[in-house]
């Protein structure tokens, strides 16, 4: 019962196959297109058509206004898609192979050691563009883009889904424009950072994070 329930409310399409079984994800490469792949740094190109489970250490530093937490807070009951924990925290980034997609699990170290997590699933929708799925029912529908090497991921349109149900959520009702950078620092790291800017309220939702590669 937990498990079909959890099904429908991971939002977006499911693939009758595992889609992945060649040696690397072309995924990202095909949605964002060949000269702009070539233009991102082999490390990142690594790191977004992996087939293999891979864990990230690092740090981050999270700050959320009183409206972002506000949102963090009322959404964490369905899903926790946004950072509840503020301040300066270690951090772990799980990312694997799971439901037509790559799953990206970001787990934080809160108050008294608790540890708390952010986990969603990028695949791609029916007409090939990519969403941002979480628990919940949460759906963003995103742009990408190279921009002087970081690869960039934006918000175009937030949706509410359970299993064939979607349902369009305006841009007020949400914590705002989502943006997303990946940007290679060399020497096996990448600097992660992740915005939300609401058009009446502005900025809700900050952080800044640096990881390091698997020693493999």
């Amino acid at each position: 019962m937990m498990r079909s329930l959890a099904a429908l409310t991971w939002s977006g399409p499911r693939s009758l196959s595992e889609p992945f079984a060649a040696p690397r994800n072309d995924t990202i490469e095909r949605i964002l297109g060949a000269r702009a792949w070539l233009s991102l740094p082999e490390a990142v190109r690594a790191r977004f058509e992996r087939v293999s489970p891979a864990l990230y250490r690092g740090h981050t530093d999270t700050r959320l206004t009183l409206v972002g937490r506000l949102f963090a807070l009322c959404m964490f009951p369905f899903g926790a898609p946004l950072p509840v924990v503020a301040g300066e925290n270690d951090a772990l980034v799980k990312v694997s192979v799971k439901d037509g997609g790559m799953s990206w699990t970001r787990i934080y170290r809160g108050p008294f050691g608790l540890a708390f997590q952010v986990r969603s699933i990028k695949r791609p929708s029916e007409d090939g563009r990519l969403l941002e799925c979480c628990a919940g029912g949460w759906t963003m529908l995103l742009d990408l883009s190279a921009d002087h090497g970081s690869l960039v991921f934006r918000s175009r349109e937030f949706f509410w889904r359970f299993g064939s149900v979607s349902i369009p959520l305006p841009l007020w009702m949400t914590p705002g424009v989502a943006e997303v950078r990946h940007t290679d620092l060399g020497q096996g790291r990448f600097r992660f950072t992740l915005s939300f800017d609401h058009p009446w309220i502005g900025r809700t939702v900050f952080q800044d994070g640096v990881f390091s590669d698997p020693k493999e």
